[in-house]
């Protein structure tokens, strides 16, 4: 019985005009392309069943990640034709052979056996219709079948598609729970199914997981290279699977990677980012930290729901109620500020109070004059002085730049005009939670609920009540 993308063929080849039965068919076949590979560019061409000149070309990716694949559909299914039309095509650009109907069965399908061994893939449209459609957040079937369309090789049928998304489905399982056998299975049948340069994505994908799992890559059934880094489509994948909240695996992921791996993974704002996000605040380190409001964000930004993190743009950050705290490694990696309005001293002192965060220097403006209030690396926020100095000025100081002091005692310069947050020294860096904590504490104003969840957030920083403490000077 021909059901599916299959019969979707075979209806769309019966019409009266040749050539709109031509264009029926690419219809189908690029609709069913686009929903399994959405990410893809596909482009049309005016030829059809030609030797060497595709009827499709998928792109994706820019740049230096530039990628296609050439889609041949062949009208006959004879495994000799099928077999000399693959000679003719160039093997290095993995070309994806779609015959209009499905494979004979029995001996005349062992015709088209030497066909595996090229990198050139003749996928039924039953194995067509088996690719799933994407969902926002890719599933483990849908991981598996990007890397089919991105390089997939050899002969392929529905059944032969299943098999290896099922393969793939159990493998994953598998090397979290360190099973080796289904991760074993899974590798041979990427090794089996997928070109090398696409497959080692998966093997490593599995790796990963073998590793997040608690066990050593030493024991890891497959031929992984021994290396201590994630790549970005590997972290992509990662990133962009089921949902894994166990916070061990992620403590054991995030030492293999880094942000430029991350801004270059593909990943917006999935779940796991989040869980990768909060087991990597206190270990990766940054240079500045710079605080958008939500009418000077992109959309993309504003879209994103508060108390997430997400890439954007070539940019990681931290989305609050109306703000999106950017980290970089230098300013040249974050856009221009934009200039904000200052606070006045009394906000920012209740801010740094509510956060316990220590600043040990003020620099303040009037409409005609610039104060300067500076501790000897001790807090200063609740001065007498201070005060003094604030009652003199009517309390209509606003508050330009302020000294803060992260866990480790490095000094982080705080602008409030532009909002942004840097230790001194283009080469200092500190951990994001310090950066993004103080930046979010001192430059805006979250209330106690968004202090509260800020804490959950950033898992605890250093400058929190557990690791810094220090008498009110206003106690009795």
């Amino acid at each position: 019985m021909v059901t599916g993308a299959a019969l979707e063929i075979t209806q769309a080849l019966d019409h009266l005009d040749p050539r709109r039965a031509v264009d029926r068919v690419k219809d189908v076949v690029q609709r069913r392309l686009q929903g399994a590979y959405p990410r893809a560019r596909i482009v049309r061409t005016d030829y059809f069943n030609h030797s060497y000149v595709p009827d499709l070309v998928m792109e994706w990716g820019s740049g230096n990640q530039a990628e296609a694949r050439p889609v041949y559909l062949r009208a006959s299914v004879n495994p000799d034709i099928l077999a000399a039309g693959v000679s003719l095509m160039s093997p290095k650009s993995l070309p994806l052979i779609i015959p209009l109907e499905d494979f004979p069965a029995g001996e005349e399908l062992g015709r088209l056996v030497h066909v595996a061994e090229t990198e050139a893939l003749v996928l039924a449209p039953s194995g067509l219709g088996e690719l799933p459609s994407q969902a926002p957040w890719r599933s483990t079937a849908t991981l598996a079948s990007d890397a089919l369309v991105e390089g997939g090789h050899g002969v392929m049928d529905g059944s032969a598609v299943r098999r290896f998304l099922a393969d793939v489905d159990e493998g994953v399982s598998g090397a979290r729970a360190g099973n080796r056998i289904s991760t074993r299975k899974a590798v041979d049948s990427v090794e089996h199914s997928i070109v090398p340069a696409v497959g080692q994505r998966m093997t490593t994908f599995l790796a990963a997981l073998w590793q997040g799992g608690g066990r050593s890559l030493l024991e890891f059934p497959g031929g992984v290279p021994r290396r201590t880094s994630l790549d970005a489509v590997s972290l992509g994948l990662l990133l962009n699977s089921e949902e894994i909240p166990e916070e061990s695996f992620w403590q054991r992921v995030s030492p293999l990677t880094d942000l430029r791996t991350l801004l270059a993974s593909g990943v917006s704002a999935s779940a796991n980012l989040q869980h990768f996000m909060r087991s990597t605040v206190h270990r990766w380190t940054g240079h500045v930290c710079m605080v958008v409001s939500d009418e000077h964000a992109g959309v993309s930004d504003r879209a994103t729901h508060p108390w997430q993190w997400s890439v954007r743009d070539g940019r990681l950050g931290l989305h609050v109620p109306g703000q999106v705290a950017y980290v970089g490694d230098s300013r040249r990696d974050l856009q221009m500020p934009e200039e904000y309005p200052v606070p006045l001293l009394d906000e920012v002192r209740a801010r740094a109070s509510r956060f316990r965060t220590p600043v040990t220097g003020f620099r303040m403006i009037t409409a005609n004059r610039t104060i300067g209030y500076d501790g000897t690396g001790e807090d200063v926020t609740h001065d007498p002085q201070l005060q003094g100095i604030s009652d003199a000025l009517g309390r209509e100081e606003g508050v330009v730049e302020a000294t803060a002091l992260c866990g480790d005692g490095v000094k982080l310069r705080c602008s409030f005009i532009h909002r942004t947050v840097s230790p001194p020294g283009a080469r200092t860096k500190v951990p994001y939670a310090e950066l993004v904590g103080t930046a979010l504490s001192l430059l805006t104003e979250l209330g106690d609920e968004g202090a509260h969840k800020l804490e959950i957030l950033l898992g605890g920083r250093s400058g929190s009540d557990e690791h810094w403490s220090q008498p009110d000077l206003f106690e009795e």
